[in-house]
This record gives C-alpha cells, structure tokens and sequence, in this order.
C-alpha cells in the first residue's frame, strides 16, 4: 500500500502583481485548480510548503478566498498540511494560518507553543521545544509529516535541522527555504538559507517550498523537490524569452509552472494553464530595433504580459512598442550600452561610493511597485549598525520580491560586518 499526496507551494493568494487587481484573481484561480486536480487525483492528503498568503495581515477577501478553496478537500475528508513561509509568517502569535486551522481546514505544522493532539496532529517535546507533527495512517501503515516555517540564514547559524527532526519512521520534512545548490545551478551567488547536507536523513521525502523554479533531486534514499510557483512570479519566469544576438532572435523556453502529485513517495509534474510571460532583450539603434521587433511581434500571443529590455547608445523614441505589441501588459525598460568615459579613466563605481545597505535601498526604491518606503528610510534614520541595516532590508525584499532578486534567487546570507557610512544624510540627498 502507497500513499499518494500532492505537493504544493508559493500560491500567494492576494498578490495583485504589478498592481494590477485581475491578477490576484488570477493567483486565486490557480490555487483553486490546483486544489481540484488534487482532489480529482483521489489524493491522501495535500502539503502546502509555505506561502499560501502573500502577505502576512492577507485581506478579508483574500482569507475568504483561502477558506472557499481549502473547503473543497475538507468536504472530500482529504487533510491539509501546512507550514508558513517568508511571505505569510508572523512573529506574532496568531496568524492566519491558525484562523484557518481553527476551521478545520488545514493542520499547521512546526514549533508551537501549544500541544496538539487529534487524528492528524502530534505533539512532541524536542530539546525543550513543543513541535506539531503531522500523522497519516492508511491501512496499516503510518507516514509522518515533520515542517517548520520560514527561518532565516541566521536561525541555521545557531541550529540544526537535525537536533530537531528526526524520522521514526515513513516520514517527510516540510520546509521553506532556499537550497545553496539549487541557487548555484539556476542563479549563481550566495543567496541560500541552506545546504542539502544540512538536511537531516532518513525522509523520504523532502517537500520544499519557497524558490519558484522546479526542481527535483535525492538526499540518500529520500526525493528532494520542489513544485515551484503556482504563477509566474516576474519576467525571469518566463515562458518564452527572446535575446538578440546582433542577427536575429534567438527563442528559450521557460518552464511550465504548476504543481506535484506524489505516489510511493515519486514525484509527478501536474502543468496548470496561467497567464504567460514573455520577455525580450535587444541591443540596437533606432531603425533596426523598430524592424525586428515588428518582425517579432506576431509571435507573441495577446494574453501575455511582455517585457521589452532595449539597450542602446543613443536614446530613440519606443513609443512605437505600443502600436506593434498589443498584448495585455507592456513593460519598457531601456539602458545605456556604452561604456562611460569617467569609468575608462578609473572613476569611482557606484559599488565603491555607496556601503552594500545603500545600494540595496537604492535598487529597492527605484523599483515601479515599491511600497515600502517609510520602513527604508526609518531603517536610513534608525542608528542602527550595518549587520542590522542589511537584516531588515532584505526583510523588506522579502515582502515584496523584485525582478532582479528573483533573477538571482531572492535568499541573502547575514553579510559581513562593516563600518558605517559616516554621513546618513548623503544617502536621503541623493534620493531627494
């Protein structure tokens, strides 16, 4: 006898991307698909891997959106599990999360500090820590579901997955973190909360959550995976990316976005239909951009959101990409290509001039849906060290993700300690 779940992760509900409202309807209907292909599958039972919310205080609206869907396995008697993620956790004591698990909805997994005990929750006492446990039982066999919430680099410092998580048996661990080797092959750089070897053994199935790339691979006789996004997320999720190469376009496919059905512990891609991204990069004067992206233009279906990133040395007017692209939403982004003269002769760069914590508020307010920025400059004015400066930034990053951080996979490790700037003024003039 096989159990047989499925597995899903970062469905942001009430995320109104790029301000757009539609959108967030859009998440909702994902989520409510991907709920009944689960519950059509005749799965045991169904993991959420973190982020069912995209923010923390989610709208009525959007809590009500999450009991209408989550009562569609509860009526076919298919538990839920859940853990929070970055996006949805709180350091208070009561989340959403707990709401819906007062509903009977979903069973909430991790450190709690009150014990459970009920047909699908457990409660044990590790190194003076309450931990929630998820149960399963089929005929005569058992599965146990071990989960935290989101924890930052700095928790896995002091910690061990391994003092805390331990199977007994048929077991799977739950988690919403990003893995250093999954960063390294899709993005490059140090932006990880963990390593694979820091995975305790013994499970045989690691459900991860968190990064919205798929990704499957083994951690000794267990399958690490994760389902990836619901939605695409920005234009670096792609499903079709278009790059010059000073002749023609040269076409990549992104990947399908969706979810996981998991039988005898191996995993299987389920696609979901959701609103395509397409994203195209040129570099070229006037006259050739304008021929080639009208050469292009009826190879991108209407429905789609369309990012256009034009690199030149001399700016043209791109008003044109209106007329030849009539697609449901346009973005323009345009950048110098040539060197600058200051730079060939040894001119400070903005990476010498400005500390790390500024040149991360100033990527992160120049960015179109920043909302964020009373908390940036309280964190400018604040006194507060550099170490501390970089922790709550990267908090703000991690409630409202931008395209470059995605691009590069979103997680930041603690930075390394150094001198404040002397003038905190310098930094507020320049924005003003």
């Amino acid at each position: 006898m096989t159990f047989k779940f499925a597995h899903i992760a970062d469905v942001h509900l009430g995320f109104e991307q790029y301000r757009l409202p539609y959108r967030a309807e859009e998440f909702r209907k994902a989520f409510e698909t991907a709920i009944k292909k689960a519950v059509e599958e005749k799965v045991d039972f169904i993991l959420i891997a973190g982020d069912l919310f995209h923010r923390s205080n989610p709208s009525p609206q959007t809590i009500k959106d999450a009991i209408d869907i989550l009562s569609i396995p509860k009526r076919s008697k298919i538990p839920v599990f859940a853990i929070e993620g970055n996006h949805d956790r709180t350091q208070k004591r009561i989340s959403a999360y707990h709401l819906l698990e007062s509903l009977g909805l979903i069973y909430l997994l991790g450190f709690r500090e009150e014990k459970k005990e009920n047909e699908y929750q457990t409660t044990e006492r590790v190194n003076g820590k309450l931990i929630v446990k998820g149960v399963f039982e089929k005929g005569n066999k058992s599965v146990e579901i071990c989960g935290m919430k989101y924890m930052s680099a700095a928790w896995f410092e002091r910690n061990k997955l391994s003092d805390y998580f331990k199977p007994g048996g048929d077991a799977i661990l739950m988690l919403h973190q990003g893995i250093k080797e999954m960063m390294e092959r899709f993005y490059g750089g140090d932006y990880f909360e963990i390593r694979l070897e820091d995975l305790p053994d013994g499970f045989l199935y690691y459900a991860m959550g968190h990064i919205h790339r798929r990704w499957v691979t083994s951690k000794g006789l267990g399958t690490v995976a994760y389902p990836g996004s619901l939605q695409r997320w920005d234009f670096g999720d792609y499903e079709m990316r278009y790059r010059w190469d000073g002749s023609r376009f040269l076409p990549q496919v992104g990947e399908d976005k969706g979810f996981l059905i998991v039988e005898d512990f191996r995993p299987r891609f389920v696609k979901l239909d959701v609103r395509p991204f397409y994203d195209i990069k040129i570099k070229a004067n006037d006259s050739v951009a304008r021929r080639e992206l009208k050469r292009l233009a009826p190879k991108i279906p209407d429905e789609a959101f369309l990012r256009v990133d034009i690199e030149w040395e001399r700016p043209f007017d791109v008003s044109f990409l209106h007329d030849i692209f009539r697609v449901k939403y346009l973005h323009i982004r345009t950048r110098f290509g040539r060197v600058s003269p200051l730079r060939a002769k040894g001119a400070t760069t903005a990476s010498e001039f400005f500390t790390p914590v500024e040149l991360k508020v100033i990527e992160r307010v120049g960015e179109r849906d920043f909302e964020e920025f009373e908390e940036v400059i309280k964190l400018i004015l604040g006194g507060i060290d550099e170490s501390n400066a970089a922790e709550k930034v990267e908090e703000v990053q991690e409630s409202q993700k931008t395209e470059s951080q995605v691009e590069r996979g979103v997680k930041a490790q603690k930075t390394e300690k150094k001198v404040p700037p002397k003038r905190r003024s310098d930094l507020l003039a320049w924005l003003g």
